[in-house]
């Protein structure tokens, strides 16, 4: 992938570019910096992109994306209420992201908030996660998506939980990209989808 001009790959390391200086991107703590170092080749991820991101945590990736999609909305929902108090200060930092106290199981809560997102951003680890997030896809129905898949949190039966999940995906999109993101986020692997 060409990577942005506010992106580049120094070291190993993932670096983005804020008020002209590059500030590592750590992949440890945003599997969205690991995908681009595990090889992802697409970025969907534009100035005005309207995002919904489901499972924000604490928000390290957001206050990255809220860096980037500058002149649009990020609508974040947590179920947890520690973590949205981790997120507010985030939140009243950078102006553009939607906190959103809500189950990620039910879009119609927070369907107001979303207000028809392009891209939705998933990183939920809980036994039905791709079921959360097709419903969400199914519900919004989004140009691009990305999933980042923890497979010790999927109670299966499949042989193999990867091409069960992009059989799956395959179905609301025409575009499946799977990569193994293991090396910063043990069982993890990211799915891009247009």
């Amino acid at each position: 992938m060409k990577l942005p001009n506010y992106l580049r790959k120094r070291r190993g390391l993932l670096q983005i570019k804020k008020k002209n200086k590059w500030e590592n991107w750590n992949p440890f703590h945003s599997k969205l910096s690991a995908y681009v170092l595990a090889g992802g080749e697409n970025w969907p991820f534009q100035k005005n992109s309207k995002i919904l991101y489901l499972g924000s945590a604490e928000g390290n990736t957001i206050s990255y994306l809220s860096e980037i999609c500058k002149t649009n909305t990020i609508t974040a929902v947590e179920i947890s209420s520690v973590a949205m108090a981790e997120l507010m200060p985030i939140v009243k930092e950078k102006k553009n992201i939607i906190p959103c106290l809500f189950d990620a199981h039910f879009p119609e809560k927070y369907r107001i908030q979303a207000n028809n997102p392009e891209i939705i951003y998933q990183d939920i680890a809980q036994r039905d996660q791709v079921d959360i997030f097709l419903r969400n896809c199914e519900y919004f129905k989004p140009k691009y998506g990305y999933l980042m898949l923890k497979t010790q949190s999927i109670a299966s039966k499949e042989k193999n939980i990867f091409e069960d999940t992009e059989e799956r995906l395959k179905k609301y999109f025409d575009l499946v990209e799977r990569v193994n993101i293991h090396k910063w986020a043990k069982g993890h692997s990211a799915y891009y989808m247009h």
